[in-house]
């Protein structure tokens, strides 16, 4: 069955980058994003001091944050703004040793109101460190464009 879905224009893709430029705790971690399509996002976070734990790892909150973020993007690629309903975090990998953690972001299934996004972090050298599936409520209101 094909998805009734809404190509992402690239004012779309520009409406959802500034978006993110203007929300506070993307920059207090310093998502990056990297790129956005149908259903998909991909982001960087630079491993800095300031998000490490006491094991100088990325504290898990961080890459947890970037992905439910970048999940949401993807999510609000069909036009419409969205809000989290549940998600998980399966870490594999401590986060070290990289000057990145990447997350990757895409479409498992958009339904008409309830969308699930699988995601995967990695870190320089393409290992995985973890992996998390997020669900979101697509709202009613639309993203102007």
């Amino acid at each position: 069955m094909k998805e009734d879905r809404k190509m992402v224009t690239e004012q779309l893709r520009q409406q959802l980058e500034l978006i993110l430029e203007h929300n506070p705790f993307s920059q207090l971690i310093g998502l990056e994003i990297l790129e956005i399509d149908d259903g998909y996002a991909r982001g960087r976070v630079k491993l800095e001091d300031r998000l490490k734990n006491v094991h100088g790892g990325m504290h898990g909150g961080c890459p947890y944050a970037m992905a439910d973020t970048l999940a949401g993007v993807a999510a609000s690629t069909y036009g419409y703004y969205t809000t989290t309903i549940d998600g998980s975090m399966n870490y594999l990998r401590p986060m070290i040793n990289t000057e990145y953690v990447y997350c990757e972001a895409r479409v498992v299934r958009q339904g008409g109101t309830v969308g699930v996004y699988q995601t995967e972090l990695t870190n320089d050298q393409k290992e995985v460190l973890a992996i998390g599936t997020f669900s979101y409520y697509k709202t009613t209101t639309p993203l102007a464009e």
